[in-house]
Parts: C-alpha cells; structure tokens; sequence
C-alpha cells in the first residue's frame, strides 16, 4: 500500500508550479508577520509550516492559538484548505482582509470562496486518491512546504546552524 500512496504524491508534487516558491519568498519578505491557519489535518500541516517559518526567521502564528496576536496590516495570512469551503476559515479571511493584511490560500480548487477571496493561491492539483478523506492533499502540501522551507534558506542564505539556535529547547 505505501508504493501506492507515494505512486500518488510523486505526480502531485511535480505538477505544482516552480513559481510558486517565487511567490511565496516574495510575499513573506514583504510581511511582518505570519499567521498560518486551516482546519483539520491542513490546520496541522499549518502549524508544522509556522514552526519552520520561526526556525527561519520570521515571526509567524498558528492563527487561533491563545498567544496568537491580531492580525494587522502588512501581515500575511496562509490559508492550507483542499476545498476551501470552511466557514470558520471563510470568516478568519475576511477579519484578516478587513485589517489590512494579505491573504493567501494553498488548495486544490482555485475557484472555491476562500480562494476567491484570496489574494494569491497555491493551487495543489489534487484528484482522486485512494486514501481517505484529503490525505493526499495534505501530504502534497507538507512536502511541498518543506521543500519551499529548503528553497528559501538556500536562496536567502540562512544556515542550519542559525535554523538550530531558533529551534525549540523545552520539549
């Protein structure tokens, strides 16, 4: 079963555009802070995306935690959603855009509400799959992610030693 579901990654992955790594460096350097959010198994993916932000540098939230603070303009809020058709995220965006921020949303449906409302998308072109629910959506994205988080200390220099010292020591 698992050479099936890596069978099912592999052409996800390569068929997400390059470009979005360009987007998604211009957009954080641009922002003063991050705030990442998405319900469910993506909400989880999000938290592992805000995680690495903060090992890279930029002060970034797992929207909807207690020590999260407001959103403000000049922030960005990343929305992980495969449908995009979750009120609660629906409502988070527009606060986020009624502040000021920009807003960006990784889904697998460029025409959903939530990446109407977006500013910019990161379409992961997911189809069927044979595991449950958005498995592999959530999986795509994941590895997506980390290979932006590897794209971007690269381009920008940032050493694994520097990720290190921001890496959490009380766990």
């Amino acid at each position: 079963m698992k050479n099936e579901i890596v069978k099912e990654i592999l052409p996800v992955l390569e068929s997400i555009d390059y470009k979005y790594n360009e987007q998604l460096s211009g957009l954080l350097k641009k922002a003063k802070r991050v705030f990442v959010a998405g319900a469910g198994r993506s909400g989880l993916i999000g938290r592992s995306f805000a995680m690495r932000l903060s090992h890279l540098g930029i002060e970034s939230y797992a929207a909807g935690e207690t020590i999260c603070p407001p959103v403000k303009k000049g922030d960005l809020l990343v929305f992980i959603s495969c449908a995009g058709d979750k009120k609660t995220l629906f409502e988070l965006a527009k606060i986020s855009k009624k502040s000021g921020s920009k807003v960006l949303c990784i889904t697998s449906a460029p025409d959903n509400p939530l990446a109407k409302l977006s500013d910019y998308r990161i379409i992961v072109p997911v189809k069927k799959s044979v595991q449950f629910g958005n498995s592999l959506f959530e999986q795509a994205v994941f590895v997506f992610l980390e290979g932006f988080v590897e794209y971007y200390r690269r381009k920008e220099k940032i050493s694994l030693k520097e990720m290190s010292k921001r890496h959490a020591n009380l766990e």
